[in-house]
């Protein structure tokens, strides 16, 4: 099928806008009505309930909801170190699939016991390369087990872990990484943990992974089998898509164009998807307009009501209702991300980076089953 080329349309030619109103909680992750907060760390998934297991003129309308009460910000929380800012950076430009942990059971961070997961994972590793798993993708070799200092900016975030896979890619002599792992909780809100679990068990919410499937799936099965956990695939809604495009619009300057992408229904024939590009300056306006001022949370019906004011705007123009589409893709200054949970930080500034870790660890804590 043949995908249209980017449309790209100045919102001030254009007033209002028919919109995905989303106030359906189906298929999204959280079982009551959420309110976000929008501050120093960047917005949050939150949902007050306890958890003790794991199994035109562009106007806004009135806002009815009550935001939850703000946390510390950023610079209260950690002061950063020059390897703290380093290992932040190695996270930017990359595309990472993002997953969700199950708590680690008898996961120790001293510097013995990361030595011995870097020489268990080689092991493994060794075992599954003479099974010829890599041999049409690369040569896998030795694994190291780090800690990860920098993301863990909340009082209860256990230290962020950095497994790398070194290999040699076909017809390559000299050995690289080729496959990184980052465990991770930023800014937890609260101990998913019961205090008799403490001991036995370590939390991290999320992780992130770059390299080839095969290496992947292996540090994977590696990491279920070794702390009996789950590793599962992290995916956006079309709604999660869309709040992440009107919450991290407003926390960059630099003018990037706002990029929406619409996966059109199979029955249409010729087009599978729309690309709908609009000025990172007049999504910016929007975005203040919707903005009260002396808030420092942002909700639901902040992010529909920008994602509504740039749909209306599209069908103005096109007489089509992307608001009859799901939302595929997302892409702006700060972030890139797909509904298959595949994305890549684009900013350059390190505070965003943690309040894109933030807003992923919430989205994890979040989708932590209860039993």
């Amino acid at each position: 099928m043949e995908t249209p080329s980017v449309v790209r349309t100045p919102l001030s030619a254009v007033s209002g806008r028919l919109g995905i109103l989303r106030s359906s909680r189906i298929g999204t992750p959280y079982r009551t009505p959420n309110i976000r907060r929008f501050g120093p760390l960047g917005t949050s998934w939150r949902t007050p309930v306890s958890r003790h297991a794991y199994s035109g003129s562009l106007h806004a309308s009135t806002r009815t909801s009550t935001p939850l009460h703000p946390r510390a910000s950023l610079s209260m929380v950690t002061s950063r170190t020059e390897i703290e800012e380093n290992n932040i950076k190695q996270l930017i430009g990359k595309q990472w699939h993002m997953f969700r942990l199950t708590p680690l059971f008898n996961f120790k961070s001293k510097k013995s016991d990361l030595s011995m997961y870097s020489k268990t994972l080689s092991s493994h590793i060794a075992a599954e390369t003479k099974k010829g798993l890599f041999v049409d993708i690369t040569e896998p070799g030795d694994a190291t087990v780090n800690l990860f200092s920098g993301l863990d900016t909340g009082v209860d975030d256990p230290k962020a872990v950095l497994i790398e896979v070194k290999g040699k890619a076909r017809n390559k002599t000299e050995e690289k990484v080729v496959c990184q792992a980052v465990l991770f909780s930023t800014d937890l809100e609260f101990k998913p943990l019961r205090p008799e679990e403490l001991d036995n068990f370590t939390y991290y919410s999320s992780m992130l992974i770059h390299g080839p499937v095969a290496v992947s799936d292996t540090v994977q099965n590696w990491l279920e089998v070794q702390f009996d956990c789950r590793v599962i695939k992290q995916t956006f809604t079309a709604q999660q898509l869309g709040f992440m495009a009107a919450m991290f619009t407003g926390l960059e300057e630099e003018h990037k164009p706002v990029e929406l992408v619409y996966k059109v229904p199979t029955e249409v024939e010729g087009l599978s998807e729309i690309n709908y590009s609009t000025n990172a300056t007049d999504c910016l306006r929007l975005w203040k307009q919707i903005r009260l001022p002396y808030e420092d949370r942002f909700t639901d019906e902040e992010a529909e009501m920008f994602i509504s004011g740039l749909e209306s705007h599209f069908y103005e123009i096109f007489n089509i209702k992307l608001s009859a589409m799901p939302l595929h893709h997302v892409s702006m200054a700060v972030i890139s991300a797909g509904h298959d949970g595949k994305f890549k930080l684009t900013t350059k500034s390190i505070d965003n980076v943690l309040k894109v870790l933030r807003h992923l660890t919430d989205l994890a804590l979040d989708n932590l089953k209860i039993a």
